[in-house]
C-alpha cells in the first residue's frame, strides 16, 4: 500500500514494487496518446478528455480550430515533462525489501498531481467512468470485468488527493 510522509523538502512516496510498475505502464500509455497532433474531436475520447474543446458551440469549428493550433503544442508539452518526470522519479527511487521510496520536492510534486490527474481521466475514459458511476459497491462487483481497473482508478484518485493534500498544506 502507498504510503506518504511529508519531509521538509517535499513528501516522501513509497510504492510497493507492483504499483510503480503499474505507474510506469500507465505512463507509458497516456505519453502514446499524447503524441498525434491536435486531436480531431469525436474520434478518440480519451484525447477528447485529455483536450477538451475550448468553444463547445459546433457553429464555432473555425475558432475552435485556431485556438487548438496556438495552445496545444504547449499543452502536450506540459502533459509530456509531467509524464517524463513521474518515470524520472520512479526511476530514481529508492528500492528496499520490494518498496520503492519516491522524494519529490514541491516543483515534482505539481508536475505528478497533473500526470496522475491525465492518467487517471485517460484511464476512467477507457472504463467508462462517468460523476454517475456508483461508489456504492454494485459496478464495482468482482463478477466486473473492469473490476481491476476501477481499483486501478480508485487508487490512482486517492494518490492525487494525497499529493493534492500535500501541496495545500505547504500553502
Amino acid at each position: 500500500m502507498t504510503r506518504l510522509k511529508a519531509t521538509a523538502s517535499g513528501v516522501a512516496v513509497t510504492f510497493e514494487s507492483a504499483e510503480v510498475a503499474a505507474l510506469r505502464d500507465l505512463a507509458r500509455q497516456l505519453a502514446e496518446v499524447l503524441g498525434g497532433g491536435v486531436p480531431d474531436h469525436g474520434t478518440d475520447a480519451v484525447r477528447d478528455r485529455l483536450f477538451p474543446r475550448a468553444y463547445v458551440d459546433p457553429t464555432e469549428d473555425r475558432a475552435e480550430d485556431d485556438f487548438q493550433s496556438v495552445v496545444h503544442d504547449d499543452l502536450v508539452q506540459g502533459k509530456s515533462d509531467a509524464i517524463r518526470a513521474l518515470v524520472a522519479a520512479l526511476d530514481a527511487g529508492r528500492e528496499r525489501r520490494g518498496r520503492v521510496e519516491v522524494v519529490l520536492a514541491s516543483a515534482a510534486l505539481e508536475q505528478w498531481v497533473g500526470a496522475m490527474n491525465d492518467v487517471r481521466l485517460a484511464l476512467g475514459v477507457t472504463l467508462g467512468v462517468t460523476e454517475d458511476s456508483s461508489d456504492d459497491g454494485d459496478v464495482r462487483s468482482d463478477d466486473d470485468p473492469r473490476s481491476l481497473g476501477l481499483a486501478m482508478y480508485d487508487w490512482l484518485t486517492y494518490l492525487q488527493g494525497a499529493l493534492v493534500d500535500v501541496l495545500l498544506a505547504d500553502l
